[in-house]
């Protein structure tokens, strides 16, 4: 049969609903794009045709389909070119990594690369004379690890048109570090000086981002991802600049080539944005690029950069450098401006902050915004929530915040990352107040995960490692690792519902997708082992045998049938 069969029967494992009203099942019967039966084996060969198929989970277990709820795999991939300096620290190692690569790089190709942190550098910032030792007078960048800062050689300064004279972005929140007489060093700290020169280096066109989608969205359903929220579709210096990408994605939609659902993003993180023109833009789009798997109904706002590079706002002094407290790229006025503008509109927020200070912010202006104009189903989501102090935690529970995390970051993220944390900010804070997911989730917060590609690699984004890291909190495949803050674990059930009913619920989406009941879309995933049954540190490399969306195979292998 292909995978366009209409009816199935899926016997032999553990089917986990995630309804807690029925968790666990011995079948499920889908027909058409729906389930309609979850119960025992018995009752589902009620349902059997001969045109049925029965697929036999030979032990394994039957799921809801994962719902990746913050990444960007639209375009992510397009930060994941050129030469991966993930890991490497030094200065001469660095340099040595990118000219081995540049060397063997054929003639015409555009030079770039990413991996590379602050940290990475014994004096915290890169020089673009390092890179112009390397290339000459040919343009080369490089995105940080986590595509907030960016690094460039003077032929790429000149390319771009930057001199002493230019502005920065976002003065003192997102700019160019400069020498004594003005000129960019080769350092901008923030995404809007990462877009500046990205796309006037042609990082980020149509071509580009339709090359990068066959590394993440075609390949999403062979890691069990059915839905995704994407937090911004970053390819040029203007929101409009994204337009295009939404009306091919609905184009594939309607030609049936899909294979996941798409919740996108309106979004912004330029101080001059006006708030309710942001809004109408997207109320304006929700209308025009909607199909059965796309639609736009989300405002992304960045309301600060990250603590690698001093953007992002403290509630103390960082340990490190002169930058005091940090900064955010909003005021408190602004971003309760666009709170207010969005919700009035019917829509979600979804904030970027990265700092204690900056989520305190946030949700100060969440309950000032409700003072006034109330609740109501509103679903606002504070994702990363990297340093969060315990007076907070129990806020976003009374709000009614969403807490989006990465698992990834809450491990010792290519080996460095708890040295890095504590440099920046002393043992003693980064044991109370960072990565608390497992604060957040007995706090009674709604915890959803993304893999938030370009913060994580392409081989990372898969919601099985998220899961493990958020279990273990342990580097998947490193069970030797550091522990990252042993309290904040969390057991698997929390895990699996943070990808699955949690992430529905914040997409809006949870009477149509997220667990496994009649009447619900046949979104789901067959895995090769029951996850209850093995070692925690094995969920990472368990097969994904079988994803489905809306009733039609989307991926498969060694399935028992």
């Amino acid at each position: 049969m292909s995978a366009h069969d209409s009816r199935f029967l899926f016997s032999g494992g553990t089917v986990y609903t995630l309804n807690p009203q029925q968790p666990v099942a011995d079948a499920l019967v889908v027909e058409g794009k729906s389930i309609v039966y979850v119960g025992d084996l018995s009752g589902a060969r009620e349902f059997v045709t001969e045109d049925t198929r029965e697929i036999d989970l030979a032990g394994g277990m039957l799921l809801p389909g994962f719902i990746d709820a913050h990444d960007h795999l639209i375009m992510g991939a397009a930060t994941k070119v050129g030469v991966d300096l993930s890991g490497i620290t030094g200065t001469a190692q660095v340099c040595a990594a990118i000219k081995e690569w540049v060397d063997a790089a054929p003639e015409g190709t555009l030079l770039r690369g990413h991996g590379w942190m602050p940290a990475s550098f014994e004096e915290s910032t890169p020089r673009r004379q390092w890179l112009d030792e390397i290339t000459g007078d040919r343009p080369m960048a490089l995105l940080s690890a986590d595509a907030h800062d960016i690094w460039f050689n003077t032929a790429a300064l000149n390319v771009c048109g930057l001199t002493k004279d230019s502005p920065d972005p976002v003065p003192g929140a997102q700019y160019f570090v400069r020498d004594e007489d003005g000129w960019p060093t080769g350092h901008g700290v923030e995404g809007a000086t990462c877009l500046l020169i990205g796309s006037r280096l042609g990082f980020f066109s149509p071509e580009g981002i339709t090359e990068a989608m066959k590394l993440t969205v075609d390949p999403a359903p062979s890691w069990g991802i059915t839905a995704t929220y994407d937090a911004g579709i970053l390819i040029g210096e203007k929101q409009d600049e994204s337009e295009p990408i939404f009306q091919m994605l609905v184009e594939r939609d309607k030609a049936g080539n899909l294979p996941i659902r798409i919740v996108g993003s309106v979004w912004t993180r330029n101080t001059d944005d006006v708030p309710q023109h942001v809004t109408d833009t997207l109320v304006q789009w929700n209308k025009k690029y909607a199909s059965e798997h796309v639609s736009v109904s989300v405002n992304k706002l960045w309301a600060d950069g990250t603590m690698m590079s001093y953007g992002s706002l403290l509630l103390e002094p960082f340990c490190t450098g002169s930058h005091g407290r940090g900064t955010m790229s909003f005021t408190p006025e602004h971003i309760e401006a666009q709170i207010e503008a969005t919700q009035r509109a019917g829509f979600d927020m979804h904030i970027h902050n990265d700092g204690d200070g900056s989520v305190r912010v946030i949700l100060d202006a969440i309950e000032r915004v409700q003072q006034r104009i109330g609740r109501g189903d509103s679903r606002h989501t504070v994702c990363h929530n990297t340093l969060v102090h315990p007076d907070d935690i129990p806020r976003f529970a009374e709000l009614g915040v969403i807490a989006n995390v990465t698992p990834m970051w809450g491990t010792n993220y290519n080996g460095v990352y708890i040295d890095v944390y504590e440099e920046l900010l002393g043992p003693e804070r980064v044991e109370l107040e960072s990565f608390p997911y497992g604060d957040l989730v007995r706090s009674g917060a709604v915890v959803t995960y993304g893999a938030d590609i370009p913060g994580v690699l392409i081989s990372e984004i898969a919601p099985l490692i998220q899961i493990e890291a958020a279990v273990t909190r342990q580097r998947p495949g490193f069970p030797h690792d550091r522990v990252f803050i042993e309290r904040q674990r969390v057991n698997l059930e929390q895990a699996l519902a943070a990808v699955t009913i949690n992430a529905a619920y914040q997409i809006r989406m949870e009477d149509q997708i997220g667990s496994l009941e009649v009447g619900k879309r046949a979104d789901l995933v067959v895995l090769g082992r029951n996850l209850f049954e093995i070692d925690p540190h094995e969920i990472h490399s368990t097969p994904i045998l079988l994803t489905m969306m809306d009733g039609k195979i989307t991926f498969e292998q060694n399935v028992n049938a």
